[in-house]
């Protein structure tokens, strides 16, 4: 209509994976569009049946050439191309007379042109009538490349011998393969470290049914190849109705031809058959390569054609690689164990992990009445229940197991300190955190900022000593080092004396930059470290928790430090400070409590401690709970003897900071 502005559809084809290698019959040579020798003017081996190439159509003599197609980007298989150059009088062209240009749409960069109509759709390549081959190219691993075939023409150099792209394929057999060092190469060409064999294709039918219905098992095992969904051939494929097929319930058994009764069972199996099972299509063929002397391999699925080489199916290969991933057998329990090690324990049980994994496959938990999840898989709902409602979780009894439990990193434990104890602005006004600094200064952590992909440390680390001779882990005391654990202590002193500043020898957690930033911004302005410690006014972000038992800012209700120390240790420790360690928290609080504010200085001298009790840094208790003595985990005796001998030597680490590349640490490692 001349009122409605015009709309053009493009056909995406959907994802599906041609064989690296095809059959003997089914391989003519197309050519490269485009004069240049870099670009164009070269061969390679197409799969016949498939549309990956244009049409070049000569006169009866084989003169003339034209191409013939649709649309621009038209790709036709090698049968639609015969098809339509007998239409035009004549006949797929011979390689040599295969014209390199052309009114059909060529790829830019093969036309040596700038952009137009013509070199928008990317057509590379033109069927031609040479016949062609395939051969591999062997590496002294049992790696191998694909390597084209046509006669005396050159090929592209992604198919051609020592430039081709090496991969693994499956051996057949016991996994052997040729190499010149073992075998000469066999009969295959002897190529430098390298042999090269001829390569031939077989597909056959995996099931034929004169041995009833396969089992699951079989199925998984031996069906290799995917395929498509049966109902998008419009009737050509019919559902097996047949009692044996209907009695299965693990799987579907599509075939060309209808089969309702067992009698004709076989009929149901070929070739052709496609099984449905779990929403997953498989064929039920095998394809192997034959290279010689008895010497198989897998051909090798693609999603890519290497000859028509597309971004979609780039992104479908990525897509199915990540879902292959996804639906691993091993994903389940790999996934429920890095969360576990993270949200409970970092040496969960055999029996823990299956129990999570569970929740992870079937998307759903139960416990005490209640079900989690919806029932998808890897459903997050269910498997944090399952992690965070298990026994080994709930139980008190674990607690007291020092095998049980984790350490925690050093960043949560930063976030603990600063949501406890309520950094904020005086006024109330929200502002941004801005800790980007914490691996610099030693801290070991900083968010987005992982130095590998591997985080910051490893899942399997066993620091040396009784978790090593356990045989357990401790994954997060990797980064449990002297320097980090300084780093850590200054910057956690720091953060209740001046709050989060770069105070206290520019170790605190905070900007430097924070005291320069524009005055309007929320509680901004500038301060400097003598007005942060006594509390001046500048500072953005403080700790202000007050202990509710103080009843005011100030402990007005003159509450005992045993209660103030009580209140702390709930919020940072979980209530499980050791009794020792509570005595020695009570000792710090009194000694603090004179002078100016005496009792803010008190809390902020308990505050700091307790980021040195081991308590702080573990999440199961430090020490048996049943027993009220320390005996359990008895100490070396320390003290001095009377008259000692004298001292003649000695050893001593000496940790020195340079601000540079040669300090202890990094000359140690």
């Amino acid at each position: 209509s001349p009122t409605l502005a015009p709309v053009w559809y493009e056909y995406v084809r959907q994802p599906c994976i041609q064989l690296a290698f095809p059959e003997d019959g089914h391989m003519k040579t197309v050519r490269e569009i485009g004069e240049n020798t870099d670009y164009g003017n070269k061969a390679m081996c197409a799969d016949t049946r498939l549309p990956v190439a244009g049409t070049a159509c000569c006169d009866k003599n084989g003169q003339n050439p034209i191409h013939i197609c649709v649309f621009k980007g038209d790709r036709v298989s090698y049968s639609t191309s015969e098809e339509r150059c007998a239409a035009y009088g004549g006949t797929t062209c011979a390689w040599s007379t295969v014209p390199i240009n052309g009114g059909c749409g060529t790829d830019t960069a093969y036309n040596q042109g700038s952009y137009s109509e013509d070199s928008s759709p990317g057509l590379r390549f033109l069927w031609s009538s040479q016949p062609c081959s395939m051969s591999v190219q062997i590496s002294p691993d049992g790696n191998v490349a694909i390597i084209h075939k046509a006669g005396t023409i050159n090929v592209k150099e992604r198919v051609a011998i020592d430039t081709g792209t090496y991969f693994g394929v499956l051996w057949g057999g016991d996994g052997s393969y040729p190499t010149v060092s073992s075998s000469n190469c066999g009969s295959c060409e002897v190529h430098e470290s390298t042999c090269v064999c001829p390569a031939i294709a077989v597909t056959s039918a995996v099931f034929d049914g004169s041995q009833g219905m396969p089992t699951m098992n079989e199925l998984v095992s031996q069906l290799h190849i995917g395929a498509p969904d049966p109902n998008s051939f419009d009737g050509t494929y019919s559902l097996c109705t047949a009692p044996m097929c209907l009695n299965n319930a693990d799987y579907n058994v599509f075939s060309t031809t209808a089969v309702s009764n067992d009698a004709s069972i076989a009929d149901a199996f070929d070739d052709q058959t496609i099984f449905e099972v779990n929403g997953l299509f498989l064929s039920n063929t095998a394809s192997i390569v034959d290279i010689g002397d008895g010497y198989t391999f897998r051909n090798p699925p693609m999603y890519n054609s290497p000859i028509d080489q597309t971004q979609r199916d780039a992104l479908y290969e990525t897509d199915a690689i990540l879902q292959h991933y996804v639906d691993h057998p091993n994903t389940a329990p790999f996934i429920s164990t890095k969360l576990i090690q993270h949200l409970v324990t970092s040496n969960p049980s055999p029996r823990y992990v299956k129990v999570v994994a569970d929740a992870f496959r079937t998307g759903t938990y139960t416990s005490g009445g209640y079900t989690f999840g919806k029932g998808n898989y890897g459903d997050m709902e269910a498997c944090v229940a399952a992690i965070l409602l298990d026994r080994e979780a709930r139980s008190s009894t674990l607690d007291d197991d020092a095998i049980s439990g984790r350490a925690r990193e050093p960043l949560l434990k930063v976030m603990h300190m600063m949501r406890s104890m309520e950094l904020s602005t005086e006024s109330g006004a929200k502002r941004e955190v801005d800790m980007i600094y914490l691996t610099s200064r030693g801290l070991g952590q900083e968010s987005f900022n992982a130095p590998s992909v591997f985080s910051f440390f490893l899942s399997e680390y066993q620091p040396v000593g009784p978790a090593l001779n356990k045989g357990v882990v401790a994954p997060e005391t990797q980064l449990f080092d002297a320097p980090k654990l300084i780093s850590f202590m200054n910057g956690l002193f720091s953060l209740p004396a001046f709050g989060l500043t770069d105070c206290q020898w520019w170790q605190g957690f905070g900007s430097d930059r924070a005291r320069y930033w524009i005055t309007d911004y929320p509680d901004g302005g500038y301060f400097d470290c003598g007005s942060a410690e006594t509390e001046q006014p500048g500072v953005p972000l403080r700790l202000r928790w007050k202990p509710p038992s103080w009843g005011g800012e100030t402990n007005v209700n003159n509450a005992p430090p045993s209660q103030i120390i009580d209140e702390v240790d709930l919020l940072l420790t979980g209530g499980r400070l050791h009794p020792s360690n509570k005595a020695i928290m009570e000792q710090v609080y009194n000694s603090a409590n004179s002078g100016i504010n005496p009792d803010s200085k008190s809390l902020k001298a308990v505050i700091s401690h307790f980021a040195a009790t081991p308590e702080f840094h573990i999440t199961n208790n430090l020490m048996n709970s049943r027993v009220t003595t320390t005996a359990t985990r008895p100490t070396p005796d320390i003290s001095t003897p009377p008259n000692p001998a004298p001292v003649t030597d000695y050893r001593a680490i000496v940790y020195l900071y340079m601000d540079g590349a040669m300090d202890s640490y990094s000359a140690l490692v």
